[in-house]
């Protein structure tokens, strides 16, 4: 029975696999920026890097702006070595399109933006791994990473919904996998809306001479 509702989600046409990953991918990203974001932040703090920047010519956006480029070559890094995986490994095969470099560029921007904003509350650095893993794990079992949204009840299908990583899981799969440019633009839509909020407060939290 399993079998036939995990098959009629994911689409005759497709294996597992492919439903995977693309979620794969997006909870990498979202795991590695949230987490880098975070510890970066905290150490900064810690050693007194944020005040130093005071006397540098360097505006608060322009800074974020620099550890999201770095956290997007990550991105980028990790990405290719999961398709390589799953070319040689499953022989997927993967639609590479404008739109698959825009959603890793994005998604990476947005976890990247929500770590900085949660590492502005962590004082210290024992803390950060607990407050990543607060963010990363709910959202990677509620947001369809491994499992279609429709296998879920309906009460949780409505948070998931809520959630970035749902929109990053679902822009994937139909910009690489489904070829489904409507839907591709639609689940990318609200990848940027997201992004340009984290970004915007991400800014607005970054205060120097506080820290």
């Amino acid at each position: 029975i399993i079998g036939v509702n995990e098959e009629s989600s994911i689409g005759e046409d497709f294996d597992y696999i492919d439903f995977f990953l693309p979620g794969m991918i997006g909870f990498t990203i979202m795991t590695s920026c949230i987490y880098g974001s975070i510890e970066r932040n905290t150490k900064f703090r810690k050693d007194g890097i944020l005040r130093k920047l005071l006397t540098m010519p360097i505006t608060r956006a322009e800074w974020i702006l620099s550890k999201m480029l770095f956290m997007l070559f990550l991105s980028f890094v990790s990405t290719f070595v999961i398709l390589v995986v799953g070319i040689i490994a499953w022989g997927i095969s993967v639609k590479i399109n404008i739109f698959f470099f825009l959603l890793i560029i994005s998604t990476s921007f947005l976890f990247s933006g929500m770590g900085m904003i949660i590492g502005r509350f962590v004082k210290e650095q024992e803390t950060a791994d607990m407050a990543g893993g607060a963010i990363t794990f709910p959202m990677m079992f509620l947001a369809g990473t491994f499992f279609p949204l429709e296998q879920m009840p309906e009460f949780m299908q409505t948070i998931a919904q809520g959630l970035p990583l749902y929109y990053v899981n679902e822009g994937m799969r139909n910009a690489m996998i489904y070829g489904d440019a409507e839907k591709t633009l639609y689940f990318s839509g609200f990848v940027l809306v997201f992004t340009m909020i984290f970004f915007i407060i991400g800014v607005l939290l970054t205060k120097w001479k506080e820290d």
